[in-house]
Order: C-alpha cells, then sequence, then structure tokens
C-alpha cells in the first residue's frame, strides 16, 4: 500500500493449520514391551495452528532522512491427542492407549498424562508431562536515517523482542495477542555512524 507517496506499508499475514499424526514424545523403559526391545515408544497426533504477520513501514520524510519499521507478531498453539506406542519396529502401525490397550488419564495438579500401558497387566504406570503449548512472541525494529552529508549517515536503531509460552494447546487470537503485551519485553538501542571519504 502506498497512502502517500512517501509512504510504503507492505503487509504479510500467514496462517497455517498443520497435523503431524506421530509426534515423538517419550521412550520409557519396560521389560514387558518385547515387541519393541523393552522400551515403549510414545507418540501423539499433534495439531498446530499458526499466525503470523510481516509488516514493514517506510516512510521518506525528506531526500536524507527516512524512517523503517519491521514488526512481527507470531502466535502458535499446538494440542496433543490419541497418545500412542510402536506396536513393532519397522513399521508405523500404533496402539492408542485407552482405545487399543491400556489407559490414559490427565492428572491436573501435575500438569501430565498417566498412561496404563496393559491394563490389568504387570507393565508399570508412568506419566508423560503436558506437551500442549501456546508460543507467541513479538519481534520489532525501528532504524532511523539521517544522511548529514553525501555518503555519510548517522542511524539511530530501536529493537524489542517479547516472547511467551503457556501450556493451553486451544488457539485464541485475542488471548494470546494481549498475552503478548504483558509480556516483559527485551530493549535494545544502537547508534551507528558512517562518514565517506572521498570526493
Amino acid at each position: 500500500m502506498r497512502p502517500a507517496t512517501n509512504v510504503h506499508i507492505t503487509l504479510a499475514p500467514r496462517y497455517a493449520v498443520n497435523r503431524v499424526p506421530a509426534q515423538y514424545l517419550a521412550a520409557v523403559a519396560d521389560v514387558n514391551a518385547a515387541a519393541t526391545y523393552g522400551t515403549r515408544y510414545v507418540f501423539a497426533q499433534l495439531d498446530q495452528r499458526t499466525l503470523s504477520m510481516d509488516m514493514r513501514v517506510e516512510w521518506t520524510f525528506t531526500p536524507t532522512l527516512s524512517l523503517q519499521t519491521y514488526i512481527q507478531p507470531f502466535v502458535s498453539a499446538g494440542a496433543y491427542t490419541q497418545f500412542k506406542e510402536f506396536v513393532r519396529p519397522r513399521t508405523f502401525d500404533f496402539a492408542v492407549y485407552g482405545v487399543d490397550r491400556g489407559s490414559k488419564t490427565y492428572v491436573d495438579s501435575l500438569h501430565s498424562y498417566r498412561i496404563d500401558p496393559d491394563g490389568s497387566g504387570s507393565s508399570p504406570a508412568f506419566s508423560v508431562p503436558n506437551p500442549d503449548f501456546n508460543v507467541r512472541s513479538l519481534r520489532g525494529n525501528a532504524v532511523l536515517r539521517w544522511e548529514y552529508r553525501p555518503g555519510s549517515a548517522v542511524f539511530l536503531v530501536w529493537q524489542q523482542q517479547r516472547s511467551g509460552f503457556a501450556p493451553i494447546g486451544k488457539f485464541d487470537f485475542e488471548r494470546d495477542a494481549d498475552a503478548i503485551f504483558r509480556t516483559r519485553p527485551t530493549n535494545v538501542f544502537l547508534v551507528k555512524a558512517t562518514w565517506w571519504i572521498g570526493h
């Protein structure tokens, strides 16, 4: 967009939906897991949604003075379901806990899943931390450039970074975008000067 001859705005939104049928979570030793050599390899289905935006604003005040800004907000949420284990090596066959074998229960006080891999069998139960996530971040910078003489310039730079994490797993743009601005930022200020030596 060019709202004025000296202003150029670029917006590049991106929205992605991703499903991973078998995301690795853990390996648990169990002598009863003979088919997989004494280890249960735990996986789950990951459903992830991501929204981001690249925004640039270039503003030329005079032929020797300009401002460039860049902002990238980013929010992503991933939820894990269908916890399962390999049935046998060299295949993509799985047994889903609570459906094909054993059981899976969520322990809210521990923020983890308790998995009994074989129900009434002799294998011990084990826990897997809740892998659900919400990631949000904001990166931005602004560069003011002043060419004080031909070929020589001063740059004033401001960079800001905000990032946060929460084990929620549900995508909610309004909640996550609001959380970005409640996160403590990291600010960097820089001054750079160049001097052209020549004719």
